[in-house]
């Protein structure tokens, strides 16, 4: 969903756009807004089709991205 270039770069207020959850009813898009910004995670509010669906955290770990919801 991320790459690591792309976590670092992320700041409160940017968007990114991830993948429709029920592509047989609507393309639209899970937005998550950055909500929070520390050194090795980012916290998310992820929407879809306008509706806040809850908070989600990236931790950067090993390498890699560790999602947690």
């Amino acid at each position: 969903m991320l790459t690591n270039e792309e976590f670092d770069s992320l700041e409160v207020g940017d968007h990114v756009e991830t993948y429709p959850l029920f592509p047989g009813l609507t393309r639209d898009l899970v937005v998550l807004q950055v909500i929070g910004v520390q050194d090795g995670s980012r916290e998310f509010m992820a929407t879809y089709c306008g509706i806040t669906i809850g908070r989600w955290l990236c931790i950067k770990c090993q390498g890699g991205l560790k999602w947690q919801f």
